[in-house]
């Protein structure tokens, strides 16, 4: 099968599979999803109101009520809430599918409460945070990892499984108190909560200084618990590809053990190695909750802390499909990388 005729048919499978999710996901919380745009119907309705008790004082409390009446329905129809159910399903699923969630129920974000502002305007402080410390990850897991199966058997191949199951096991938050009280407030060198400073600077380059220390805390505490699992899976994956056939007929013709390493091995191994950094980026834009939290970070996880607390239902549901769909694009470009950098899975689906 050819690269393009792969492209079509993994685009295709993974639309149908974005469908079929997003339909359960509508389909677990329907009554919710309802219930959500009654009380947004309701909301618009009151915010009407008064707009027009301070614009037209000359209307009656009837009349009044009717306008507010025909508002509401005309915002209800925009959700097809009074259509057949295949209708309403359709325009329901549609709205969904191009994040339009609606209006938040207590969270603003620049004073909007659409919930696409608002997670507009948390989301790139995740990918800023998280997805920057996943790709320091990506790099350095892979290097240790190579490095500990280059010394397959030794003291330092050793080390690696340790970490990865000490460090894993470690509670982030408890990682990140730790962070806190020693070089937050134990030291004093760097900033122990927030993105910015209490007033931030005026001056661009300041404000990105400032920032880029106060990310310093979180990503260390990200680093710490996850370097040594990502380690461990390239390692694990290196040395399995190091025991093919082809291997030791490479080192059998004398080749340095550095090239066969870094131009045999590592590319062979590649594909895999490449589709977890894909789904660790991936998951990167969820952000981490606990540590969002801990560090008081404006990330979709102290969002999703925020939104579960005040139970502002159509922001928890606008981030349970955003998330869902970006997972879902990340399964897909991973699926697309692999059938590129190995040919036999584009053969295998034929």
């Amino acid at each position: 099968m050819g690269f393009g005729k792969f492209v079509i048919t993994k685009s295709v499978s993974y639309f149908l599979v974005l469908i079929a999710t997003v339909s359960i996901l509508y389909l677990l919380t329907y009554k919710i999803i309802q219930n959500v745009i009654v009380a947004s119907a309701t909301e618009q309705g009151d915010e009407f109101r008064q707009a027009l008790l301070k614009t037209n004082t000359h209307l009656t409390p009837a009349q009044v009520d009717q306008l507010v009446h025909s508002y509401e329905q005309n915002y209800l129809s925009q959700f097809a809430l009074n259509q057949p159910a295949p209708v309403k399903f359709a325009v329901q699923m549609y709205r969904l599918l191009t994040f339009n969630f609606g209006s938040s129920y207590e969270i603003v974000w620049n004073g909007s409460h659409n919930v696409n502002t608002i997670i507009a305007g948390y989301l790139p402080n995740t990918i800023l945070l998280f997805t920057t410390a996943t790709l320091i990850l990506i790099a350095l897991g892979t290097i240790i990892g190579l490095l500990a199966a280059k010394s397959a058997g030794s003291i330092w191949d050793k080390i690696v499984p340790m970490i990865a199951v000490v460090h894993s096991s470690l509670p982030s938050w408890w990682l990140g108190f730790l962070l806190i009280a020693a070089l937050g407030y134990g030291l004093n060198v760097l900033p122990a909560y927030g993105m910015t400073s209490v007033p931030p600077p005026k001056n661009w380059f300041f404000y990105d200084i400032n920032v880029a220390q106060h990310m310093i805390l979180p990503m260390l505490a990200f680093l710490i618990v996850g370097i040594g699992g990502f380690a461990y899976v390239v390692r694990s994956l290196v040395i399995s590809t190091m025991g093919e056939d082809f291997v030791l007929t490479a080192r059998a013709r004398g080749i340095p053990e550095s090239r066969v390493l870094f131009r045999h091995v590592f590319r062979t191994a590649s594909p895999a190695i490449t589709t977890q950094a894909i789904l660790a980026v991936t998951a990167s834009f969820a952000g981490a909750l606990t540590t969002e939290i801990v560090f008081n970070w404006p990330g979709v996880g102290l969002l999703t802390y925020i939104a579960i607390f005040s139970n502002d239902l159509p922001v928890i549901l606008g981030i349970t499909f955003v998330l869902t769909i970006i997972l879902l694009v990340g399964l897909y470009i991973g699926e697309l990388v692999y059938g590129l950098l190995d040919p036999r899975i584009r053969v295998g689906n034929d």
